[in-house]
């Protein structure tokens, strides 16, 4: 007897498959988690049953949601008659337009990677169909407020009972939708921003509130053309320099303006309860993105390093912090069990630092490379990654609604490592910290056309790590695809000239 499944199609039909597959890949495993003070044992059975009409779960001890999407993108992935990924978007997407087209496989392609790189991990589907949920299912979707870039505290957006919208670019497909509405020398991040807000297809935001940074000048034209278009905008401006005695007052002069208009759209005002729950809930979050990475650190042979930045990515594209946290949890738990039944070997390729503009999902065409190239991304330190160390103590949980938002600046000022600030202490004092405690053979600056904040920097980074023998590799690049041959063959240089300064030092060793 087959077992029938819910799932759905690209087109959002029902369909009703037998979930021989989603057994045949999910192995029975048992996992003990503690996430939220609660205790779930997750397992899976080659013989076990889902009733599809009733949606009953497959164990009352695991939460539907998790069944359901798992199920999904197994059916996705692995039925013969739908093919994968960009396959079946290819068949319901073959009148679309090309720009469309475009985004479509840029963005399938990488799932398809990604997940075709991690199939063992049964956990990390769910991040997989937040993705996907994030660019597909948005009919119908009109976003409160719309956080643009990741240099926003979003517990002040929590606190006022929005849920944030977030849209932090990353695709070259999104690009062609701005084309003819940026200038060209416009950093790809920005303008894929913009292509997300005026994508055809995508959630309306006629009537949203849209918070955004003034990180740097690419940030400050969209925000003049969306203040043109007549949208609604809440500006941050960032205080660039952080020795100046009144930077933290404006910072936080700033943070309570955004509180302000975020309660004037959502209706709601932000109690002392509220944000102090929010904080929490943030720092909840951001505590497991650094366990998460701690606990996945040097285990390719579990979770690539693709992947480990992929997961970080997926918080831009849950549905809450809670969830998200949940999720990671989770796949942390597997990690570790599949930590707890293999035998770490030696590192095989040389272990290197990505730096400098961040890699974005779906164009993650650097990481892909490096990967590659045989080298091992062991830390990749951009402002999504140093996001996670912006937590709050006990103390600054006290006080009123203004005193909160004071510490929530204070910590935000101390820690931020966006791009607005003249000198990045925060980023140069934690890669310094790095490559004096961990092993850092190389590490490759990444810089996005553009974004020269990032070039301004690295002549400081530079002079630090020559300091500790660590060799400068500077990638400058763009979204587009056309360089990725002469990338390769110079990732490739880099990558034998540190597996010969490997072999020298064993040589010498022995």
């Amino acid at each position: 007897m087959n077992h029938l499944s819910p799932n759905k199609n690209w087109s959002g039909d029902p369909k009703w498959l037998p979930d021989q597959n989603f057994n045949s890949v999910r192995k029975a495993v048992q996992i003990k988690l503690t996430c939220t003070a609660a205790l779930f044992s997750i397992f899976a059975k080659e013989n076990a049953t889902h009733d599809a009409k009733t949606g009953k779960e497959y164990s009352t001890q695991i939460p539907k949601t998790f069944h359901c999407n798992s199920n999904r993108i197994i059916y996705y992935m692995f039925n013969k008659e739908n093919k994968t990924y960009s396959e079946e978007l290819k068949m319901s997407n073959n009148n679309s337009s090309s720009k469309t087209d475009s985004f479509d496989k840029e963005y399938c392609e990488s799932l398809n990677r990604l997940y075709n790189e991690n199939i063992e991990l049964t956990e990390i589907r769910w991040f997989f169909n937040r993705a996907y949920d994030w660019a597909y299912e948005t009919e119908g979707l009109s976003p409160d407020v719309v956080l643009i870039g990741t240099a926003v505290p979003e517990e002040i957006v929590i606190a006022s009972s929005a849920k944030p919208y977030w849209i932090i670019g990353g695709s070259l497909g999104s690009t062609a939708w701005s084309d003819d509405l940026v200038p060209r020398d416009t950093d790809s991040v920005s303008r894929s921003v913009y292509g997300y807000i005026k994508r055809p297809e995508g959630a309306n935001f006629s009537d949203s509130l849209f918070v955004i940074p003034l990180v740097n000048d690419s940030m400050r034209k969209l925000a003049y053309d969306l203040k043109s278009a007549g949208r609604n905008i809440c500006l941050i401006d960032v205080p660039p320099d952080r020795n100046d005695k009144n930077a933290a007052e404006k910072y936080t002069a700033q943070l309570k303006l955004m509180c302000e208009a975020v309660s004037e759209k959502t209706k709601v005002r932000a109690t002392r309860s509220s944000i102090v729950s929010a904080m929490k809930t943030v720092s909840t979050a951001r505590s497991t993105m650094r366990r998460f990475l701690r606990i996945s650190k040097g285990r390719t042979d579990i979770i690539t390093d693709t992947a480990r930045q992929f997961v970080l990515n997926s918080y831009y594209m849950s549905p809450s912090p809670e969830e998200w946290a949940y999720h990671t949890e989770c796949l942390i738990r597997e990690i570790e069990y599949s930590i707890s039944r293999t035998k770490k070997g030696s590192l095989a390729h040389p272990s290197v630092m990505l730096l400098g503009s961040p890699a974005l999902f779906p164009n993650y065409k650097v990481p892909f490379l490096v990967s590659d190239c045989g080298l091992e991304i062991s830390e990749a330190i951009d402002y999504l990654s140093m996001k996670s160390f912006v937590t709050y103590s006990r103390k600054a949980l006290w006080g009123s609604c203004d005193r909160l938002i004071r510490n929530i600046a204070s910590t935000w000022f101390r820690y931020d490592s966006s791009p607005a600030y003249v000198k990045n202490d925060a980023m140069f004092d934690y890669v310094s910290w790095l490559v004096q405690n961990e092993k850092i053979e190389g590490v490759i600056y990444h810089v996005l056309k553009g974004q020269i904040e990032y070039d301004f920097e690295l002549e400081r980074f530079e002079a630090m790590l020559s300091e500790y023998g660590v060799p400068v590799f500077r990638l400058e690049t763009d979204y587009q695809y056309q360089d990725v041959e002469q990338l390769r063959i110079r990732l490739e240089a880099f990558s034998e000239m540190l597996t010969q300064r490997r072999c020298c030092e064993v040589k010498k060793a022995s």
